[in-house]
């Protein structure tokens, strides 16, 4: 009877309760917001800062530091970074298709049958450093030497990288920095499965790599992944860097607040943005302006960014026309060249009892309280993991330059092929067998898809194909990973933690049979990038300066700038661009410029030439 009560009374709550158009709940008086937003926007801003995530809260802290500068930031999702789900790492179970999730989904990708894959992005403030998995890579050398681009090299970059970060292992100074705000870590659990892990791709020949970030030896090998931590907890870039800056007087940041479009005077120079309210079934626009030479600076992710552009007239004409959207400036690269890393998984189970986090996480079906008491009083336990933070980086072909193929390791089984979809219902189940998983992720992907608007109208989701699967090779890369996971997966050193193998499953032997598995279960690894690209030619939406071509003051700061993605999570990269970005605003004399010869560069430099190069 109680069950009955409670579950009618939750019907109830949710059969009064209105949602608005864009899926949010009314604001309850909109008068007084009203009110308070335009008096929070009531006189000039020297930067606008359209989208809250890594990017966008790096800049704010960046930009307002010396307190000449005026600075407005909306974030179109939520204000508490601070939630308790956020901040434990081992959260992560509950953010996905929550409240702090834009939930997005590709549609109908024609290379893995037809399907639409569920795509993960932050909406709150620090974006998705909120809600990912907190790895702290930045790729190799090459990949950004491969770029191409003036000013934007490894020896170039690699500054920048140590200016933001902490570094809490004590690794090499040389390619690591003291005193930042992004903190990197170990994490403070190490299960027994993934101690084993460890040893078994040493066993399985496999060179044990102490620093994936090291630049000075190649990326191969297996080992722990550092995380985006401090004492335990998520660092974020609402927790590094916009926290700091909350107070400052010249700092306005309005969260809710959806950025609907760019606004440009007759010689299409940025004046301002125009935003609405979330909640706000008026739509009531409200314009913030820009002080004369101030910059609009977009900082909305490789989704949310050009969906911006697009709204404001920036992107190809001929699709803007077909929307009604007058056209500002054809760069028909906007919304081009999406990447990602696609992934797939093998998965275990062990007849050893009770050794997986899952089951840690457990007590008779239930939350166990133990390891939420260890994280509150001690920050340590399983839920200072989010559980993929030990892998390999591995060339599937030998004869290549860099590793193709990152593999994550999870100690514990998958409830289904779909990786994604066991982070997502992990809160809904209340016990789990133990095992193992392998997750296959082809790092650097090759294949390339795009983001659309749907609509014209920036509260509706735009259409989003990621290609995966669209260049063979990367099909080619994620077969090899179920093989090599299968090998390591049946590995004698695992000796009493051995299991069966669940998926694929036994009956997936052949190529042609590997290749429908992972068309049928491919999921994302969160990395998406790349759709405001960075470059010298034609197709590039921004020059070496990030500022965007055919209109004026207005820059793009943040993944979608990246030309071609790296192997690695591309949150740290996020921070080293927004970090290079903050320095040539504040002087403009250290902005990359595109007649620069690039010339042959390598990064195997002593310590005091790198810091020669940040001054």
């Amino acid at each position: 009877m109680v069950r009955f009560t409670v579950g009618f009374g939750i019907f109830l709550v949710h059969a009064v309760t209105a949602l608005t158009p864009d899926g949010h709940p009314p604001i309850k008086n909109l008068l007084k917001a009203h009110a308070t937003e335009s008096k929070a926007i009531n006189e000039p801003f020297d930067y606008i800062i359209a989208g809250g995530g890594l990017a966008g809260c790096l800049l704010a802290e960046r930009l307002t530091a010396d307190g000449s500068k005026k600075v407005l930031l909306l974030e179109a999702g939520r204000p508490d970074y601070d939630n308790l789900s956020i901040r434990i790492p081992g959260g992560i179970l509950r953010l996905f298709r929550s409240v702090y999730d834009w939930q997005y989904e590709s549609k109908g990708e024609k290379d893995c049958d037809g399907k639409n894959v569920f795509l993960q992005r932050g909406m709150v403030l620090g974006g998705s450093s909120s809600t990912n998995v907190l790895l702290h890579h930045r790729g190799s050398a090459d990949d950004y030497n491969s770029w191409g681009i003036p000013g934007w090299t490894a020896t170039d970059v690699l500054p920048f990288f140590k200016l933001s970060e902490n570094d809490d292992t004590g690794r090499d100074p040389a390619y690591h920095g003291k005193g930042g705000e992004w903190n990197m870590d170990d994490v403070r659990y190490q299960n027994p499965l993934s101690k084993r892990f460890l040893e078994v791709g040493v066993a399985e020949g496999m060179v044990y790599n102490d620093d994936f970030n090291n630049w000075s030896r190649p990326q191969d090998g297996v080992g722990r992944f550092q995380v985006s931590e401090k004492n335990g907890e998520r660092v974020s870039g609402a927790t590094a860097f916009l926290s700091k800056a909350l107070k400052r007087k010249n700092l306005v940041v309005r969260t809710e607040a959806l950025v609907n479009k760019i606004n440009f005077d007759e010689a299409k120079t940025a004046v301002g943005v125009t935003y609405d309210l979330k909640g706000d079934d008026t739509f009531k626009p409200f314009t913030a302006k820009l002080k004369a030479g101030g910059e609009v600076l977009v900082t909305g992710g490789a989704i949310g960014s050009p969906q911006i552009l697009m709204c404001s007239g920036i992107g190809p004409a001929d699709h803007l026309a077909d929307l009604g959207i007058p056209v500002v400036a054809d760069l028909p690269g906007v919304g081009e060249n999406l990447q990602d890393h696609p992934a797939a998984v093998v998965s275990y189970k062990t007849p050893k009892k009770g050794v997986s986090v899952t089951s840690k996480l457990r007590l008779f079906g239930k939350t166990n309280p133990l390891p939420v008491l260890q994280w509150l009083l001690f920050k340590s336990g399983p839920l200072t993991s989010t559980g993929c933070d030990h892998g390999a980086f591995v060339k599937t072909d030998e004869e290549s330059d860099q590793p193709d193929l990152q593999m994550r390791f999870l100690p514990a089984k998958a409830l289904m092929p779909d990786g994604m979809s066991t982070f997502t219902q992990f809160k809904y189940i209340g016990n789990f067998e133990d095992g193992y998983s392998f997750q296959s992720v082809a790092t650097r992907a090759k294949s390339r898809g795009s983001v659309r608007l749907a609509s014209s109208n920036a509260h509706v989701k735009p259409i989003i194909d990621t290609g995966y699967l669209s260049d063979p090779a990367d099909l080619t890369t994620l077969r090899e990973g179920i093989k090599l996971g299968r090998k390591l997966g049946k590995s004698p050193a695992w000796a009493e933690y051995l299991g069966e193998e669940v998926f694929p499953g036994p009956h997936v032997q052949s190529d042609a049979d590997i290749d429908a598995y992972i068309r049928s279960s491919l999921h994302t690894a969160n990395a998406l990038v790349g759709t405001c690209k960075m470059g010298l030619g034609e197709d590039a939406v921004v020059g070496p300066d990030l500022s965007v071509r055919g209109v004026t003051s207005v820059r793009v700061v943040d993944s979608s700038v990246i030309p071609n993605i790296m192997g690695g999570q591309t949150g740290t990269p996020t921070v080293m661009i927004a970090e290079r970005a903050a320095a040539f605003l504040q002087n403009p004399e250290l902005a990359p410029k595109e007649e620069r010869v690039i010339v042959d560069e390598t990064v195997y430099h002593q310590a005091e030439e790198v810091e020669a190069a940040a001054a």
